[in-house]
């Protein structure tokens, strides 16, 4: 099994517009998995898409990533996903936000992300802080009172 290969086959059957890509996508998460290395949940950030037509069939990657759960402690499965969600911008910041609105409505991952951020580079803590701004700005009602417990912490 050829990493690189899987990482073009996941990336190249994200947007989901046949059976045979779906194929594709689902095979391609499952061998990456199957490696059990948690940096590689940077690959399987490179599976989003905005633009794809099938998000029941691209939350498999969200739970591709929360199974590293079950292999590593919580703050290293956080700290890889922080460390790779550039690679998710511009071309899925939509599946970015989700990732992080599941984030802010869990309070004990919460806690453990923002001593994660605040140990990333600027850069990192840049990005993830705007999702985060875009997510409260979005739905105040909703996520005001984490998001700002978020930013104010990150600092």
């Amino acid at each position: 099994m050829n990493i690189d290969q899987e990482i073009i086959k996941l990336k190249s059957s994200r947007l989901l517009k046949s059976e045979q890509e779906v194929n594709d996508f689902e095979e391609a998460i499952e061998r990456i998995v199957a490696y059990g290395e948690i940096t590689f949940i940077k690959y399987l950030c490179y599976g989003f898409h905005d633009k794809t037509e099938r998000d029941e069939v691209t939350f498999g990657l969200i739970h591709a990533i929360e199974s590293f759960d079950q292999k590593y402690p919580l703050d290293d499965t956080l700290r890889e996903l922080a460390k790779s969600v550039y690679v998710m911008i511009p071309d899925a910041m939509e599946w970015a936000k989700t990732l992080h609105k599941r984030i802010l409505n869990h309070r004990p991952t919460l806690q453990v992300y923002i001593e994660v951020v605040k140990s990333l580079d600027t850069n990192s803590k840049n990005i993830i802080a705007n999702i985060v701004s875009s997510i409260k700005d979005k739905n105040p009602t909703r996520f005001e009172e984490k998001g700002e417990m978020f930013l104010s912490s990150i600092n």
